[in-house]
């Protein structure tokens, strides 16, 4: 086996470094609500993982809290995250830090198998310097702590590679099977690890010596097709695509009968645009995202440095054909990717091992002080980034809204349902602990409040200063409400945001 050249021979640095540091970033505001960026998604995740802890319900019946006056159950990924913070709930109470905190878990040690994967891949001191730009990657710090399941999807996605990994050089069942049930818990957590995860475990398999130079075209087809003729290749593919596919068929189901979904077949599906894979701003837009969270800038140039150097070895392929996984998942996703950035987080386990390659070689060629202001530059432009676009979001979100979610809990019984004003966003249903209707401001009509209660809304609550939870209200709008609610002396929770709770029967004699 060759080693690179000149990319050995350097002292390890010490492991718990960079899961140290990623840790304690990720622990920062970890009592915080579930409000902020992207809160419309954690709260659903919030939402079903309390219902399972309350109702008691098997994990393949997930409910959300805007069913209006069903049970709420909902088509929905396989809820495997929500179940395990529901069992945390049933032993402590609900409590949403501990939510975040099996985040954070999850997410330290995905920087410890990062850190694995680099050393196999390159060096160890690649390894380290993976782990390190894992650690303090905006993206990684802020949906490694969320309440939602990317940080467990992580895990499960490094899990699987660096099972794999063992499984072709030691040939040990134990890592194969483990390798699988991360692979198949990739994908039925999100789907598309099928394709991103299913192209680099392709590779791993194929590249039986990561750190020496890669084979040629021609051995990796021979290669290819001998795995072909493996039974135990169709049985890992096929079992892995059946339990996903068994799962989604039951969501589509449960969807069916309820009528409850996060559209993932059908006209309200809003998981792919061919126009937007087209556009040009699209991807501009992508870019500067990708750059500035993902790579907090100084990783930019280090990710062109490492890619040049790594695409002659085995390690340096598999981290390419993860990165070209995501850039296909992220044409055949194109709306939700540009939408959604928790869909550009797996891209951190195949950039990182490439950022990690680049620091190596740039501490190979500078001095050592350069090396050392460059990751202080790093560091402090992590922190500004997440200081002023997550960590400053949550605590104004949560003086908006927390009062009104406190005083539902309070005035409101359990069993009682609410109208949100909210749009299609649910932060302040789970906020209050709550279930009922989510509406947009535009539906909020004297008909449409008979028309709810009679289905049983018993309160009508939300903000004349905002459309949802994170975007405000324009004036036209909000005057339209102002005038339907002005005859009936309304009490505003919080005089500021002009916040609402109101007895529909006040409104609706």
């Amino acid at each position: 086996m060759r080693p690179h050249p000149d990319l050995s021979g350097t002292a390890p640095k010490p492991t718990w470094l960079p899961i140290g540091l990623g840790s304690l970033l990720r622990l920062v505001q970890i009592w915080m609500p579930v409000v902020g960026v992207h809160s419309w998604r954690q709260a659903d995740t919030a939402a079903m993982a309390r219902h399972f802890s309350q109702e008691g319900n098997p994990i393949w019946l997930p409910q959300i809290d805007w069913g209006g006056a069903s049970a709420g159950f909902v088509e929905s990924e396989f809820p495997l995250y929500p179940f395990l913070v529901s069992r945390l709930y049933n032993l402590i109470g609900v409590q949403e830090w501990l939510g975040r905190g099996l985040s954070v878990l999850c997410s330290a040690l995905t920087i410890w198998l990062v850190m694995r994967l680099g050393r196999r891949w390159f060096t160890p001191q690649v390894g380290w310097w993976a782990g390190m730009a894992f650690a303090l990657a905006p993206l990684g710090v802020y949906y490694g702590r969320t309440f939602q399941a990317e940080a467990l999807l992580v895990l499960c996605a490094a899990g699987s590679l660096e099972a794999h990994s063992i499984f072709v050089e030691r040939r040990k069942a134990w890592a194969l099977s483990l390798s699988w049930i991360c692979f198949t818990g990739a994908a039925l957590i999100k789907v598309i690890p099928l394709l991103w995860l299913g192209l680099p475990l392709l590779l791993v398999q194929l590249t039986p010596s990561p750190r020496a130079k890669a084979e040629s075209p021609e051995q990796m087809l021979r290669r290819l097709l001998r795995l072909t003729l493996n039974p135990w290749f169709w049985v890992y593919v096929s079992t892995a695509v059946a339990v996903t596919s068994a799962w989604y068929v039951h969501a589509y189901q449960l969807g069916e009968a309820s009528g409850l979904t996060f559209g993932f077949w059908g006209e309200d599906s809003d998981r792919s645009n061919i126009g937007l894979a087209l556009n040009l701003s699209s991807w501009v837009n992508l870019a500067i995202r990708t750059g500035l969270r993902a790579l907090v800038v100084t990783g930019v140039p280090l990710l062109m440095i490492g890619t040049m150097r790594c695409w002659r070895f085995g390690g340096g392929r598999i981290a390419l054909g993860g990165a070209v996984g995501m850039l296909i998942c992220t044409v055949a996703t194109m709306r939700s990717s540009t939408v959604h950035e928790y869909y550009q987080f797996p891209f951190l386990l195949f950039s990182s091992p490439l950022v990690g390659l680049g620091w190596q070689t740039l501490q190979y060629e500078q001095r050592r002080w350069t090396i050392q202001m460059l990751l202080s530059i790093t560091l402090i432009a992590s922190l500004s980034i997440l200081s002023f676009d997550y960590w400053a979001v949550e605590i104004r979100r949560l003086s908006t809204w927390m009062p009104l979610a406190e005083s539902i809990r309070k005035e409101i019984p359990v069993n009682a349902r609410v109208v949100c004003v909210t749009d299609s966003d649910p932060t302040l249903l789970n906020l209050a602990r709550r279930q009922g209707w989510i509406i947009p401001s535009r539906e909020l009509t004297i008909d449409q409040l008979k028309k709810l209660k009679d289905d049983g809304a018993s309160y009508i609550t939300g903000s004349l200063n905002w459309r949802n939870t994170y975007t405000p209200m324009q004036e036209a709008e909000s005057n339209r409400i102002r005038e339907l609610i002005q005859a009936h002396n309304i009490s505003f929770i919080d005089s500021k945001e002009e916040t609402y709770l109101i007895p529909i029967k006040n409104l609706i004699p």
